[in-house]
């Protein structure tokens, strides 16, 4: 029983952890990566898949939604933008924080690319590309 009741903890904990992002960031070319205990910023050349919310709400509406709101999700490029990780300050999930510095750590020694998992991120738009994200996230190694 104990034994079932820890897989299903770990089960939940991990798919928290990758649970549906607002902004995905696929990092192509780490410039520059500054690891601090609460924050992890990367420089980089990406490409970002965002979810933003229409304004046409119906409720027979059976397309993309969040929290029952219609979605658009667009893909937008980024030729040097910059990303800025946050700790959630809660402390929640301190296994995948500490994931995100271990790939942090291997981006910072060009020990390949990765991607960024932001939720709820102020994300600003320059000449029709990404110029920064910033929120809570988590980093995760390609693949």
């Amino acid at each position: 029983m104990k034994l079932i009741l820890a897989v299903a903890c770990l089960t939940f904990v991990t798919a928290s952890a990758h649970a549906a992002s607002d902004a995905d960031v696929t990092i192509i070319k780490a410039k520059k990566v500054v690891i601090e205990a609460d924050t992890i910023t990367i420089v980089a050349e990406a490409k970002t898949r965002i979810t933003l919310i229409r304004d046409d709400y119906d409720p027979a509406f059976t397309g993309d939604t969040w929290h029952g709101m219609p979605v658009t999700r667009v893909q937008v490029i980024c030729n040097n933008g910059t990303f800025i990780i946050k700790r959630r300050p809660d402390g929640a999930l301190p296994e995948a924080w500490r994931d995100s510095l271990k790939a942090a750590k291997d981006l910072q020694d060009g020990k390949g690319s990765g991607g960024i998992g932001f939720y709820a991120p102020d994300i600003v738009i320059k000449g029709n590309m990404i110029d920064s994200v910033t929120g809570e996230g988590f980093l995760h190694p390609k693949g």
